[in-house]
């Protein structure tokens, strides 16, 4: 703060927060309490921005999207009862791997007669069935596409859809991005442990060497293992790694109930937004906003307040001997060792500084709400949207 103090800038210095401070900690503890018990705050198995660089699930927002020349590979998956095939298009190769079944539009024509049949998927052997869900677009491609639930966002809808739950959800895929054995023990031993890019390429080979690998024809006539395309790839903000879809059990906010408030506080009039024009980014980052997965895999943060047993129950309380007194005397509990988004605790800085929830007075001594909140705009949703939603 001693920069800022020669800067000139006129702080109330008496009152100097940090994030870890003892009373600080004990308002976001009490918060994540309050909301499981109001069933706003859940622990579930979603799939996850996964960060295999830092280690760790992060938001959609630390997630930043860029084009690169990538590739689009066309396969042929070969019907269980060898009476032809179906072809698919996948600019991810690898997660075949893990494929659980294959989508294709109910009102196309193409494929009325093989939906509920079933493909035996090259290199694994696996049967999964040829599904009808809106998702297939009939005109882009060959109008069928292959469903990894466990590794696309698209795909675990498809899947839910189709009746898999996320639990049953194949995963091939390790913290590292490296390939690991699926539940069904389906794949090939040589595969375990390869990186996920080094898997494509081994991958790709194989398909070759199976002959289904359908050849990408160029403007020359000359045949290439994929069609070239530029693909809209995600990357972590902070390492600079791609992205993987991963499923894993994480603690998510109901986002949605508490985005409520905040929107018509700014339909109101009730909070304003200077200039007015953002009012149209806010609106629509807000009423499409999903599950907040607010547990992260780092070692630094406020420590999530749950606790469970040797059958995974969770015990979330704001102290291990209230945690205990729900699962009972005997009951041996283990803390979750995953600690909280720093945006959940940023959330409730407005009021839990001023010494909530200790300090009962609904104005914090005339210091709550705030009357004006000067921010950068590339905070709108992770800082301002959420000091509504917690304060609201």
């Amino acid at each position: 703060t001693r920069q800022l103090r020669r800067l000139g800038c006129s702080m109330d210095w008496a009152n100097e927060r940090f994030t870890m401070d003892e009373g600080f900690s004990k308002a976001v503890l009490k918060v994540f309490v309050e909301l499981h018990r109001q069933k706003l705050l859940y622990r579930d198995k979603r799939l996850v921005n996964w960060d295999p660089g830092l280690g760790t699930a992060i938001s959609d927002l630390e997630v930043e999207t860029k084009e690169i020349a990538g590739k689009f590979w066309h396969l042929r998956y070969p019907l269980a009862d060898g009476s032809g095939h179906i072809e698919v298009a996948t600019t991810r190769p690898e997660t075949m791997l893990a494929d659980m079944a294959v989508a294709v539009n109910p009102e196309d024509a193409r494929y009325t007669a093989l939906v509920g049949k079933q493909v035996k998927l090259p290199i694994t052997g696996r049967l999964i069935p040829i599904v009808a869900d809106d998702h297939a677009d009939p005109a882009l491609g060959s109008g069928a596409v292959k469903i990894t639930p466990g590794h696309d966002f698209n795909d675990f809808e498809v899947g839910r859809r189709a009746g898999i739950e996320a639990r049953d959800m194949l995963n091939m895929l390790d913290a590292k991005a490296q390939v690991c054995q699926t539940a069904d023990g389906l794949i090939p031993a040589e595969l375990i442990g390869l990186d996920r890019f080094a898997a494509r390429a081994a991958i790709v080979d194989r398909l070759k060497a199976e002959g289904v690998l359908i050849a990408h024809v160029d403007k020359e006539g000359v045949e290439h293992d994929a069609e070239p395309r530029t693909i809209q790839t995600p990357y972590g903000d902070r390492s600079g790694v791609v992205i993987e879809p991963w499923l894993t059990d994480q603690w998510y906010v109901d986002a949605r109930t508490l985005a409520q408030p905040a929107i018509e506080a700014v339909k109101s009039g009730a909070i304003r937004m200077v200039p007015k024009s953002w009012e149209k980014t806010f609106f629509n980052w807000m009423d499409n906003i999903q599950p907040w997965c607010v547990s992260r895999q780092l070692w630094w943060g406020h420590q999530i307040p749950a606790w469970f047993d040797a059958d995974g129950k969770a015990y979330v309380a704001e102290t291990e001997e209230d945690a205990q007194a729900q699962a009972g005397a005997g009951v041996v509990l283990t803390r979750d060792p995953d600690v909280l988004d720093t945006w959940f605790s940023s959330a409730l800085w407005p009021f839990a500084t001023l010494g909530w929830p200790e300090n009962d007075d609904p104005t914090l001594g005339g210091r709550y709400p705030n009357d004006v909140l000067i921010s950068g705009f590339d905070i709108l949703f992770f800082w301002d949207a959420r000091m509504m939603m917690q304060g609201l």
